[in-house]
């Protein structure tokens, strides 16, 4: 039987579900420990089959999340849901459908969903959860929670003040966001997981590399056009490949995400690295579409050459 594809209840900006069957395809065959770095919403790690997997992100906001939504359980947490709800007078399509709400704005001609029923209590929750001093509670999480639910694209994102900017969208806790939180904490708690919220800069980060067999890693794109690709400069982008060669020489298994080429743009530290490296790895081209995959020949004419790079596979004994 094809194995049931796990989505995130975070639908972090560059996730990989849609290409994760492409990527899996050449990850080793079997994991004990693997780090999901740069997990983001953790969609690949989630979707991996390990004894233990370790969520790395540098967001602590994203980090915190994850965790918490990692100790609920689903009826207390759709309860507190609920709670904010009746609290700032938003819809809830799960229970009553999406038409009750639908015909209740003053547009019914529009194409804007469900923005003119929530506006209102959406931008007042965002101005509570801007103002509270500390967002690392129980509360808090849950009202970043909501707030994500809520907004565009179902998306979550900080301005440079720590502040969550997103717009309203168009729909609410609806069945789709329902079955992915529930999925998401039947599966957590099944595995064996740990969260930390650190870089791979970090010194104390050594430690958990070698607990690991397995690193896959999905940093931000140094020619990509994500607002979150801001922070990433050479610097990164030559640390990062200096620790891939320190996990070749230690025959650490890794994968690792990333764009070579994009129109008039070329990630020039990651194509020198390749060709250097070219007898350890091997370069898979992804499809950027995420319908399917092309791993010969390169086209030239693509807009983008996403790819999965991945060392020669290591034989590894049981750690």
């Amino acid at each position: 039987m094809k194995k049931e594809l796990l989505k995130s209840p975070l639908n972090y900006t560059g996730n990989k579900y849609r290409i994760i069957e492409q990527i899996s395809q050449f990850f080793p065959k079997q994991v004990n420990c693997m780090i999901d770095l740069f997990c983001g919403g953790a969609t690949v790690g989630l979707n991996v089959d390990a004894k233990k997997v370790i969520f790395v992100d540098s967001n602590e906001r994203v980090i915190n999340l994850l965790v918490y939504l990692s100790k609920q359980t689903f009826d207390d947490f759709m309860i507190k849901c609920e709670e904010i709800i009746a609290k700032y007078n938003l819809s809830y399509s799960y229970k009553y459908g999406y038409q009750e709400y639908r015909n209740k704005c003053q547009n019914l001609k529009d194409n804007n969903g469900l923005k003119d029923y929530n506006s209102a209590g959406f931008y007042k929750l965002k101005n509570d959860y801007n103002e509270l001093n500390d967002k690392t509670t129980d509360y808090a999480n849950q009202m970043l929670y909501m707030l994500m639910v809520y907004a565009f694209n179902n998306d979550i994102r900080f301005n440079s003040d720590g502040l969550f900017n997103l717009p309203i969208g168009k729909t609410d806790l609806n069945k789709m966001n329902v079955e992915k939180i529930k999925n998401y904490i039947n599966k957590v708690q099944s595995m064996e997981t740990e969260f930390l919220c650190m870089s791979f800069i970090d010194e104390k980060f050594e430690k958990y590399v070698s607990m690991a067999d397995f690193i896959y890693m999905d940093p931000p794109y140094l020619i990509g056009n994500a607002v979150y690709n801001s922070s990433w400069n050479y610097v990164m982008e030559y640390k990062l490949l200096d620790f891939i060669d320190s996990l070749m020489e230690r025959k650490i298994n890794f994968a690792l995400s990333n764009v070579i080429e994009k129109v008039g743009k070329t990630n020039e530290p990651l194509s020198y690295w390749c060709h250097k490296n070219n007898d350890k790895i091997i370069v898979n081209h992804i499809n950027y579409h995420y319908r399917s995959a092309s791993y010969n020949k390169i086209d030239r004419n693509a807009r983008e050459q996403e790819v999965l790079i991945a060392n020669k596979e290591y034989n590894h004994e049981n750690k």
